[in-house]
């Protein structure tokens, strides 16, 4: 790849920025640029990768599958984001699926470059530390949200967590999530999402269309979520 064009990227982007700043010049020049369509999956579960990628464009769901084929979606990453970090130091296979959700740019770099990257760059070696505490930190809290609390309050903590102004009226809220989303998010059938989004639907606080769900009441969509935590 051009080292002009990972220097546009650098400038465009903060959280890149951030960790290639110090990236030694002979390094940088070695990064490679790979593009997806959306829908397809970039890297399998199980599949052993000898590079570090970083999402330059579009987003990705991080899923496992389960034995009975059924997707768990753990994360959604975005740009700036790592991939293939946990699994690079050992060369262990991936412990997740990663599925394009939009057209997906990434810049990989080859393990033993990241190798030496590493060595020659204390900047790198805090951020990775950092990346990879938040990550697990992160994962921690969702498994102990799925351990601890009903699936009820987990849709309504996400969709508030989600909530995406339209700009129309301060009101007017719009997620762009469906039903089958929802399904893998949270690891459960249509048929137990169905039954959450209807009983919300019935009180007035969502609409549900084919490709989102529009939030009609903002107040009664937190109350919710707080009662329904110590239900």
């Amino acid at each position: 790849m051009d080292v002009s064009a990972v220097i546009k990227l650098i400038e465009e982007e903060p959280k890149i920025y951030q960790l290639l700043k110090h990236c030694p010049y002979d390094i940088l020049r070695q990064w490679k640029l790979a593009e997806y369509p959306r829908g397809s999956t970039v890297f399998r579960q199980g599949d052993v990768q000898d590079c570090l990628h970083i999402i330059v464009e579009g987003s990705a769901d991080i899923n496992i599958l389960a034995e009975n084929g059924r997707e768990y979606s753990l994360t959604v990453y975005q740009k700036g984001d790592l991939i293939g970090e946990l699994e690079i130091f050992e060369r262990k296979p991936f412990v997740c699926n990663v599925k394009a959700l939009t057209d997906l740019k990434l810049i990989g770099l080859e393990r033993g470059l990241f190798f030496r990257w590493l060595e020659l760059d204390m900047n790198l070696n805090r951020l990775m530390i950092k990346y990879l505490s938040e990550a697990f930190y992160n994962l921690s809290q969702k498994v102990g949200d799925d351990t601890l609390y009903s699936l009820y309050h987990r849709v309504c903590s996400f969709l508030v967590e989600s909530l995406v102004q339209t700009g129309k009226a301060e009101n007017e809220l719009w997620i762009n999530v469906n039903k089958t989303q929802l399904s893998s998010q949270f690891a459960v059938t249509q048929r137990s999402i169905n039954r959450i989004l209807q009983s919300l639907k019935e009180k007035g606080i969502i609409d549900l269309h084919s490709q989102g769900i529009f939030i009609r009441d903002i107040e009664k969509l937190k109350e919710e979520k707080i009662a329904s935590k110590f239900q």
